[in-house]
């Protein structure tokens, strides 16, 4: 059902994808007889992405390793892999820089990925678990799947945003109620579907959780600690003195788990955290990114002794979800067409200014080509209107330069030139130059074409407003279609999912089970002497305990563990990835959460017990049919050993009694 619903994400068109150069290496390393030299003419196709790579293999190497200044060299010393999954992370950093998502902090969220993308890189340097090159990929699209939501759902996920604060874990619960799927997966699967490692799917999928942080062994468990440590570095990076609703307690203990993980005492770890904020610092400025140093780290723990001894929920600090704190105010489109003026020669261009200002139009100018390369991809303009002959790069040039990158591509490129031969003509619009005026330039002319300029691009912006409501039109029907799914799904009395989404779930992740060889568990709960209640106090109070009990099972499961309601007083628990132990574990908490729980409903008060049964996969239970059952008999133990308690297939209990209701 997860997998379907990201299908349907994908069908709007809308999900971040890399741009470009970006999308060139997808497709190019699809199969696998693709070369180092393809993977490098396509990298070298974009400067800015070359030279950002280059920067990666020298900082991910070990101190003494001689500087790499080609993308072979690069392409050597981190292998083939590591370089495509590199350009395909760094590709994105360059769009989606705003959305319509209007409490979506994309600032925040691009300064969030690239400090846990430094710190993911040098604690893997310090670890030697992964590769620091990969690794700071990981670090830097662990979070797309909020991006992803944002870009798909901007209106129903600034609500979202809205009313489930800032803990990771309760936006995952709010996330998978709205949309069936959460950031996490919708993450796992982009990266899935882009050919990352699968280690770094199962890291994006569980470091949120702290169990999954902590526990297990090999390179999937390392990779998601990485993730985990460095998520909490990354917002001790972004923490100032000033920030709201900061868990500093949660922050303290965050770092010293890191310190103790690196085995380092204060001093160094001190230089080591300074050191990641010094290259998250370089980084933002080489990327554009806001990136600057706040609160200094060794004071954490005195904000966490002044904010008082009260326990966080976590060892490590969730990150907080980049939600902003007002959406400004929309400003009025400006008149006239963003246009760059470049020529070499000031009166020409100043004449060229005075004439596109007066026509109403908002000017950026450059001299040569190379600055004005710089400056499209800063100002975004509609039209660039440039000398051919200027010395450095020309004219035609720069155009080529352009159309190579994704921001170029839709630019109206008017050429100034008084080269009007035949072949020189058709040089140029095979460069990409969409049209031509002769020098010296006649003004109404220069106008007229650019006139004729403005309708192609109005035409271009009408085609992708349109494509746009069609693709917003299809994010509808697929909101509408998961809603309809969900209600057919959904226990209407308790708001869990029913018993055709447990079976049909329970069967997925049997599937899955057997597939991947992991533990799976189910615990079955039953309300001790619910039929008493009902005959006592009447049916309302009856459904009254059977909400509250939903509800604190909802409020008590962790991330993974799936509450649903089998009908009557039985709720069925889906613990995938656990064995029998922690499953056990499981159901005493949840054991205990229902019995301290106080229900009030007009003039009944009082609380209620659950007995719990609990199967796991193996010799005793090798059928769906078969778990559930083992489930079932060990609540009939249960209930015959007292209530109140839990019991597990296979223990040694007394012979089960007559059930009781």
């Amino acid at each position: 059902m997860i997998k379907k619903t990201f299908d349907e994400l994908k069908l709007t068109g809308n999900l971040p994808s890399p741009p470009g150069v970006g999308m060139r290496i997808l497709k190019l390393t699809q199969g696998e007889d693709f070369s180092a030299e393809e993977i490098g003419q396509a990298i070298m196709a974009d400067p800015a992405l070359t030279g950002r790579l280059l920067k990666i293999a020298n900082s991910a190497a070990a101190g003494g390793a001689s500087a790499v200044t080609t993308v072979s060299e690069a392409t050597m010393r981190l292998g083939v892999r590591a370089v495509r999954n590199v350009a395909l992370g760094l590709s994105l950093v360059s769009n989606y820089r705003q959305g319509a998502c209007s409490a979506f902090q994309y600032d925040r969220y691009w300064s969030m990925s690239l400090a846990r993308a430094v710190a993911a890189q040098a604690i893997s340097r310090a670890t030697r678990i992964g590769t620091p090159a990969e690794a700071y990929v990981l670090g830097l699209l662990a979070d797309i799947g909020s991006l992803a939501l944002a870009c798909v759902h901007p209106e129903d996920y600034a609500r979202l945003l809205g009313a489930a604060g800032t803990q990771r874990m309760a936006l995952r619960r709010a996330e998978r109620q709205s949309f069936e799927i959460d950031h996490a997966e919708v993450g796992a699967y982009m990266l899935e579907e882009w050919g990352l490692p699968s280690t770094f799917t199962e890291a994006v999928l569980a470091y949120e959780e702290p169990r999954n942080a902590k526990d297990g062994a090999g390179r999937r468990a390392g990779l998601t600690q990485v993730l985990a440590l460095a998520s909490g570095l990354a917002e001790a990076c972004l923490t100032t003195e000033s920030s709201e609703n900061v868990d500093w307690a949660g922050l303290a203990r965050a770092l010293e788990e890191l310190r103790e993980r690196l085995g380092l005492h204060e001093a160094q770890f001190n230089e080591f955290c300074n050191g990641v904020i010094r290259e998250w610092i370089e980084w933002g400025a080489t990327l554009k990114v806001p990136a600057q140093r706040g609160i200094e780290l060794a004071r954490i723990g005195e904000f966490a002794a002044r904010a008082g001894s009260a326990s966080a929920p976590s060892h490590l600090v969730a990150p907080s979800v980049p939600v902003a704190p007002q959406a400004p105010a929309a400003t009025p489109a400006a008149q006239g067409l963003r246009v760059l003026a470049v020529d070499d020669d000031p009166t020409s261009l100043k004449l060229l200014e005075h004439l596109l200002v007066r026509s109403g139009h908002v000017v950026s100018v450059a001299r040569d080509g190379t600055a004005a390369l710089q400056l499209a991809l800063e100002a975004n303009p509609q039209v660039v209107i440039a000398d051919w002959l200027m010395p450095g790069m020309d004219g035609l040039e720069l155009c080529r330069a352009l159309r190579r990158i994704e921001a170029g591509r839709d630019i109206f490129f008017l050429l100034l030139t008084g080269r009007v031969e035949e072949d020189r003509v058709v040089e140029a619009f095979d460069a990409g130059v969409d049209d031509f005026v002769t020098k010296p330039f006649n003004p109404r002319i220069l106008l007229a074409r650019l006139k004729g300029g403005q309708r192609v691009i109005e035409l271009k912006q009408q085609v992708e407003s349109e494509r746009s409501t069609v693709r917003n039109q299809v994010a509808e029907l697929g909101q509408l279609t998961r809603k309809l799914r969900t209600a057919a799904m959904t226990d209407v009395l308790t708001e869990l999912p029913n018993r055709r989404y447990a079976l049909k779930k329970l069967e997925q992740e049997w599937d899955s089970s057997v597939r991947n060889d992991r533990p799976l568990s189910v615990i079955m709960v039953d309300v001790d002497h619910f039929k008493q209640v009902n005959d006592t106090h009447g049916h309302g109070i009856g459904d009254l305990v059977l909400r509250e009990t939903a509800g604190v099972l909802r409020d008590h499961s962790r991330l993974g563990e799936e509450p649903t309601r089998l009908g009557g007083e039985e709720f069925l628990v889906i613990c995938p990835n656990t064995n029998l132990q922690q499953a056990r574990a499981c159901a005493e908490r949840l054991r205990v959460a229902v019995a301290a729980h106080e229900m009030r409903g007009g003039a009944y008060a009082g609380r209620i017990t659950v007995s719990l049964g609990v199967a796991a996969r193996g010799p005793e239970a090798k059928s769906i049919d078969a778990l559930i059952k083992g489930a079932d008999e060990a609540v009939y133990a249960a209930k015959s050993a007292g209530r109140n308690q839990v019991s597990c297939l296979g223990e040694s209990v007394s012979a089960p009694q007559a059930r009781s209701a």
